[in-house]
């Protein structure tokens, strides 16, 4: 499927890790396997560490950080902000939606969209597609896509094929209207 999309441009990117690193090697007495044999499992993997939320993090204190950021040093004022989206497989709560969530503790204006979406892999491009539609509205300019995960607490220690490939992470992408054509697509 093809979609095309004129006169849209990412206005920036930014990434947020947690500070907690874990090494391959600190995890092997989780798995049923020789420590030879999963060191192979390490070499097929192909990396040494990955980074894990800290015992009470949740997906949103990764988002309001990484916004407060911007906010702070100038890179994004929050009444620009028209729509904000937050992707993720583990929102804080069902009930109420982590994006308001996100709109209520950095006190952005109460008049914009927010929508959270329930998605793994695909997850991104789910929003970004739905961030590019909503820039067709009139009224919306800029639309924040936050895609965040924190799976710590939800993958078994023992779980050799999840757990190595956990990784907390937000991806915070910028995206407003342009005046010249740009296509996506």
């Amino acid at each position: 499927m093809d979609f095309y999309f004129e006169h849209k441009r990412i206005s920036g990117i930014l990434t947020v890790l947690p500070k907690r690193v874990v090494t391959f090697e600190e995890e092997i007495a989780n798995y049923n396997f020789s420590p030879a044999r999963t060191m192979k499992l390490k070499v097929a993997m192909g990396y040494k560490e990955h980074r894990v939320a800290a015992e009470g993090q949740c997906s949103s204190d990764f988002c309001v950080y990484g916004l407060q950021y911007l906010f702070d040093n100038n890179l994004l004022r929050k009444e620009d902000i028209d729509a904000l989206i937050f992707v993720s497989q583990t929102p804080d709560y069902f009930m109420p939606p982590t994006c308001n969530l996100i709109q209520g503790r950095l006190e952005l204006k109460q008049d914009m969209v927010c929508l959270d979406i329930n998605q793994g892999c695909a997850g991104f491009e789910i929003g970004l597609l739905q961030a590019l539609m909503l820039l067709d509205q009139p009224s919306i300019n800029k639309v924040v896509l936050l895609n965040a995960d924190v799976l710590s607490p939800k993958v078994s220690d023992q779980d050799r094929n999840s757990k190595p490939l956990e990784v907390t992470l937000l991806l915070l992408l910028s995206l407003r209207k342009r005046r010249k054509s740009h296509r996506f697509g």
